[in-house]
């Protein structure tokens, strides 16, 4: 018996499956009823047998659904190694005849690392049934995180809303293939494309941070974006997700502080009376001005010795 592929959740979600076309079915009729039963099985089977195929010839999708793919590769790496790689990933024919993985990213890249040939589904799908069966599939499999299913929604939405005719086609792609309320793929959509790349990075995925946070983060970049590409810098690396999250909100929230400018006389103030001179200098300047003063007085006397000298002869 042929092995299930999709759950009941893709399924519903890819709509009814495509039948054999009439040509087809009229010359199963034709035959016997045992060789067309056996016929129909072969074909079944074939749309669902695995096979293993080298990962150097699996080429990644334009959509991502991770973040970082390869955060916790070595442990995955380990047990394929030890026990074998346990389910196939599924892929797909393009239209120039490669191969196009749909999801088992990670197990494909631990296959890659390993230099064995990963065991996959291959399926003829097309852009739209590829999208709906990552998203649906990855989220039966994982916990994704608010971030990493926003950028994969404004992912759909940018290949495949290219134009204002398609990009309502897109948003239901988006919808159907995570499963959400479709007045959440538009915000989500805004969040992902508002807050700049290089601050998602920083922060990474931050598991378990729902969307008002994120959205409070979008809303603060919408002020200043130049200033959201700057906080990306200086997110403190050794904090974990949600902590590197609220640092960047902190940041954007914080005034950045400008050092006033102050009049130099304000700083340094100079008195005379008769042959007494007195310098009145901040606390943090004296050190300075006392330097430079000492220099100043050295070159004055050197200069009055070689004027005097020169007056001798």
């Amino acid at each position: 018996m042929a092995r299930k592929v999709f759950g009941d959740s893709l399924k519903n979600a890819m709509g009814n499956a495509t039948t054999p076309d009439d040509s087809a079915n009229l010359d199963l009729k034709r035959t016997s009823p045992t060789v067309a039963r056996a016929h129909a099985s072969v074909l079944e089977e074939d749309k669902h047998s695995t096979r293993l195929i080298d990962p150097s010839n699996v080429r990644m999708s334009a959509v991502m659904d991770r973040i970082d793919p390869t955060y916790g590769l070595e442990e995955l790496i380990s047990s394929i190694q030890e026990h074998g790689q346990k389910v196939p990933v599924l892929v797909r024919r393009t239209e120039d005849g490669a191969f196009e993985i749909v999801y088992g990213r990670r197990r494909l890249l631990a296959c890659r690392e390993l230099g064995r040939k990963v065991r996959a589904t291959v399926m003829d799908m097309t852009d739209e049934e590829a999208l709906i069966a990552q998203g649906v599939e990855n989220n039966a499999r994982q916990d994704p995180s608010f971030i990493e299913r926003a950028l994969f929604v404004a992912g759909i939405i940018r290949e495949l809303g290219k134009t204002d005719e398609t990009r309502k086609n897109a948003q239901t792609i988006a919808f159907r293939a995570l499963q959400i309320d479709e007045s959440l793929v538009s915000r989500m959509n805004r969040i992902a494309n508002g807050i700049p790349i290089e601050l998602i990075h920083a922060i990474g995925p931050a598991h378990g941070v729902g969307r008002r946070v994120w959205e409070k983060l979008f809303r603060l970049c919408e002020k200043d974006i130049a200033r959201a590409k700057e906080v990306a810098r200086d997110i403190p690396r050794n904090l974990s997700g949600p902590g590197r999250l609220e640092a960047a909100v902190t940041l954007l929230t914080a005034t950045k502080t400008t050092a006033p400018k102050v009049d130099p006389g304000e700083r340094v103030k100079i008195g005379r009376k008769g042959n007494r001179i007195t310098i009145d200098v901040d606390a943090d300047l004296a050190p300075r001005i006392e330097d430079a003063i000492r220099k100043l007085i050295g070159e004055l006397l050197d200069r009055g010795q070689d004027i005097k000298s020169n007056e001798q002869k």
